[in-house]
């Protein structure tokens, strides 16, 4: 039996589509600050070089002809190093905001995981209709020693109505059959019952893990100066995976 970490599991306040929406809106609000954020750092180290450049071009074209390789070595080198002290400051100056908004990304996508876990699938999501809630129960009581005819029209009767806790009780009766007993797939059931809901909210959770690697991305990237192509192609993929379930849910 695999062992599970109960302490990695993290305390969620809803498990429900309004809290993934929540999370996806807050992900959102804080990875455009994050954004807009790095954007700024970088024009203002890319301004710096740009004038840097520009004083070693200067110096290069007032020396004269047999010291300009001299003056281009040097003008270039120093102009390298200060810009690279620049961008040491920017990094030092904004590494508290930068780790306080990624750390709040963070939270959001533990969270979402989390949520993730516990909506695996169409059928685990449908399984916690109504949990504990007597109409449930008694829907359950009368459905236990049903027929596969009798189980079958109950189904139907759930698709067409879009009674969810009736779909909840035919499930985990299904479910708690032998497989050779069982009259039909409870995840074809419940990816015809709630399928949509279930896509959607999915999309929305991935989403707010998206936002969060995303802007751990573009942190590293600000921090190395350059960027890393094989993430941001990863990176790249899920975002249009993400794009063609919204499409398809439209």
């Amino acid at each position: 039996m695999a062992t599970i970490d109960f302490n990695t599991v993290p305390r969620v306040e809803l498990l429900n589509e309004e809290r993934a929406q929540y999370l996806s809106d807050r992900a959102a609000e804080t990875a455009t600050a994050f954004s807009r954020k790095i954007e700024k750092l970088q024009a203002t180290a890319l301004e710096a070089r740009d004038k840097y450049s520009r004083e070693a071009d200067d110096i290069i074209a007032s020396a004269a002809s047999e010291d300009r390789a001299a003056a281009r070595a040097f003008a270039k080198k120093a102009a390298a190093n200060k810009a690279a002290n620049i961008h040491r400051n920017l990094i030092a100056s904004s590494e508290a905001d930068r780790a306080a908004m990624l750390k709040g990304l963070q939270d959001y996508a533990a969270e979402a995981a989390a949520i993730a876990c516990v909506y695996a699938s169409p059928a685990t999501m449908l399984g916690r209709v109504a949990l504990g809630d007597p109409k449930r129960t008694h829907l359950m009581q009368q459905l236990e020693g049903a027929g596969p005819v009798e189980l079958e029209t109950a189904a139907r009767t759930a698709i067409m109505t879009g009674d969810l806790v009736l779909g909840a009780a035919i499930a985990t009766v299904i479910d708690r059959r032998p497989r050779d007993r069982r009259p039909f797939c409870v995840q074809a059931f419940a990816e015809r019952l709630l399928g949509e809901i279930w896509k959607r909210m999915t999309d929305k959770l991935e989403g707010v893990q998206l936002a969060y690697k995303s802007a751990v991305a573009a942190d590293r990237e600000f921090v190395r100066g350059k960027a890393d192509g094989i993430t941001n192609l990863s990176l790249a993929l899920s975002r249009q995976a993400i794009t063609e379930v919204d499409d398809e849910i439209i």
